[in-house]
C-alpha cells in the first residue's frame, strides 16, 4: 500500500498536468486566412441584435484560447452569408435563416454548402420592452383556436399539396363565419420577410391571388383590426400589437399541441415561427478549421447555453435551445 500511494499521486499529478497543458494549448488560425485582419483579430459578420451574445461567447472562448481576439462587424443578418462567401468572416451570425439566394451564391463561389448550426432561439412575447417574433394575427373576435403549418401554407399560398384554403369553414370555424371568405394580409413579396417566409416555411409556392400586400406590418395589423374575417402574417414587433387583434397559436404538425410565441413555448422549441440564432461556416472538404470547431463546441456546451440564457429578457430575448434541439445540433457539429 505504501508503494502504491506515491504511484497514485504521480499518476494524478500527471493527469492534472496533461489536462492543464491541453487547456492552455490553443488551436491556431491559418496565417493567411482571408478573415484575419492586419492587427491579428478575427472578423465576425452578422446581425447587430446579437452583439451582446457574441461579445459574451467570444470572451468565454478566449478563456481557453488565449491570444484569440475578435472584431465583430455586426450590420445585419443579410451581411453574414455574402461576407462568408467572400472569405471576409470566419463565422456568419444570423437571426433566423440565410436566404436561398445567399446560400446559392455561397455555393457557386465555394463549391460547397455552408454548414448551419443553431445555438439558440431569438424572440418571445408579447412583452413590455421586448420584441415579439413573427406571428399570425386575427381579429380579436375570431373564434379560430389554432393552425398547423400545413394549414398556414394552404391558406396563404396557392397550389399547396394539401389544397388551397379559402373559407373559414375549411379551418373548422362554424356559424356565421363558416362560409365567409378569408382575407389575407401581409408584407409585400419583395425579397424581404414575406419572401423568406414563403420560401422557408410555406413550401415555396406563390402567395394566393387574394393575398393583399401592404406597406408594412402596422398596416397589416390595422387591416386585421378593422376586418373580422382578416388574417395576417407579421414580422417582428417592437411593441405589443394594437387593440383588436390577437395571436393565433401554431403547431408544427397535425396532432401536436398548439404553441404561442411566449417564453415558455419558445424555450421548449415548440413555436414553429421562432427564428433561431444560426451560425454559418465554410467547410471545404467537409472539414472545419479546428478553432471554429472549438468555438461551436463551446457555444453548444452547457456553459455556452447558459451564456445565451443570460439575455433572455433583453430587447430581443434570446433563449438557449431545448434539450432535444440541442442534441440535434451537437450531432450536426460532430460531422
Amino acid at each position: 500500500m505504501k508503494q502504491t500511494l506515491p504511484l497514485l499521486a504521480f499518476l494524478i499529478g500527471l493527469s492534472g498536468a496533461q489536462a492543464q497543458d491541453a487547456k492552455s494549448k490553443p488551436t491556431t488560425v491559418v496565417k493567411d486566412a482571408s478573415y484575419l485582419l492586419p492587427d491579428g483579430r478575427l472578423a465576425l459578420h452578422g446581425d447587430e441584435a446579437l452583439a451582446p451574445v457574441t461579445d459574451a461567447l467570444n470572451a468565454k472562448f478566449a478563456e481557453t484560447h488565449p491570444g484569440f481576439k475578435f472584431a465583430p462587424v455586426l450590420k445585419g443578418s443579410a451581411t453574414a452569408l455574402p461576407a462568408l462567401a467572400a472569405g471576409a468572416t470566419a463565422i456568419g451570425f444570423v437571426v433566423g435563416e440565410a436566404t436561398r439566394s445567399d446560400v446559392r451564391a455561397f455555393k457557386a463561389i465555394n463549391k460547397h454548402d455552408p454548414l448551419a448550426i443553431k445555438i439558440g432561439y431569438a424572440g418571445h412575447g408579447s412583452r413590455a420592452g421586448g420584441r415579439t417574433p413573427p406571428a399570425v394575427y386575427v381579429h380579436s373576435s375570431n373564434p379560430l383556436q389554432g393552425l398547423t403549418m400545413t394549414q398556414l401554407a394552404s391558406l396563404f399560398t396557392s397550389g399547396s399539396p394539401g389544397g388551397d384554403i379559402n373559407t373559414w369553414s375549411q379551418l373548422g370555424v362554424a356559424g356565421s363565419w363558416g362560409n365567409r371568405r378569408i382575407h389575407l394580409y401581409g408584407q409585400r413579396d419583395d425579397g424581404d420577410f414575406s419572401t423568406s417566409l414563403r420560401l422557408a416555411r410555406l413550401g415555396g409556392m406563390p402567395f394566393a391571388g387574394h393575398y393583399e400586400p401592404l406597406a408594412d406590418d402596422a398596416a397589416a395589423l390595422q387591416a386585421v383590426a378593422q376586418d373580422p374575417y382578416g388574417i395576417a402574417i407579421v414580422d417582428w414587433l417592437d411593441a405589443k400589437p394594437r387593440d383588436g387583434v390577437r395571436v393565433i397559436p401554431l403547431a408544427s404538425d397535425a396532432g401536436k399541441p398548439f404553441a404561442k410565441p411566449d417564453k415558455t413555448d419558445v424555450a421548449r422549441g415548440a413555436y414553429p415561427l421562432t427564428p433561431a440564432i444560426t451560425l454559418y461556416m465554410a467547410r471545404p472538404n467537409k472539414q472545419l478549421e479546428p478553432w471554429i470547431r472549438d468555438y461551436l463546441t463551446m457555444a453548444l456546451s452547457d456553459e455556452g447555453q447558459a451564456i445565451i440564457a443570460r439575455f433572455a429578457d433583453d430587447a430581443t430575448g434570446f433563449l438557449p435551445l431545448s434539450a432535444s434541439d440541442l442534441q440535434v445540433e451537437r450531432e450536426k457539429a460532430k460531422d
